[in-house]
């Protein structure tokens, strides 16, 4: 017979293993939680053009002027972390950037969810954020908009490429 000690050890190791095969198919299928490291939005932005090229977005209308930009991106995780780089977001041909303040707004199956503290925009059309945001639980289709921090109506520039 046994003794106790080894019975535990037993116990202990084949527990061990049955974690070891629970745990990948929680991680693969989500497991009911939300992961850190999970991106519910990673994208490359597009400055807007004027209406009808660039489209109405949850009811904010793209500006009243072209917008062009460099590389820029928007990342949001599945926990609210919010990661923006904007660069050369400027009007041309002048390429300047009259705003000097955004948000970077998160839309949900078509409706605004919520936005970031704003943020500093260079007069090159220079910025960036790391920031937290409250994720609805079902967000299906996220897009980001930039918007000027002092006017939400209109958005700058966005997630969505004007031949989505």
């Amino acid at each position: 017979m046994p003794s106790t000690g080894k019975l535990a050890l037993t116990a202990a190791a084949t527990l061990a293993v049955s974690m070891l095969t629970i745990t990948p198919a929680l991680a693969e299928t989500g497991g009911g939680h939300r992961h850190e490291g999970h991106d519910l939005i990673r994208a490359d932005l597009v400055g807007s053009t004027p209406a009808p090229v660039s489209r109405t977005i949850a009811g904010v209308k793209p500006g009243g002027a072209p917008w062009v930009n460099g590389p820029s991106s928007a990342r949001i995780g599945e926990n609210g972390s919010v990661v923006v780089s904007i660069h050369g977001l400027v009007i041309p041909p002048a390429g300047v950037n009259p705003v000097r303040s955004v948000v970077a707004t998160l839309v949900c199956d078509g409706v605004v969810a919520t936005s970031t503290s704003p943020f500093a925009l260079s007069a090159a059309g220079d910025g960036a954020v790391s920031d937290t945001i409250a994720v609805p639980n079902d967000c299906d289709d996220p897009v980001v908009l930039i918007q000027p921090a002092g006017n939400r109506t209109v958005y700058i520039a966005s997630t969505v490429d004007e031949d989505d």
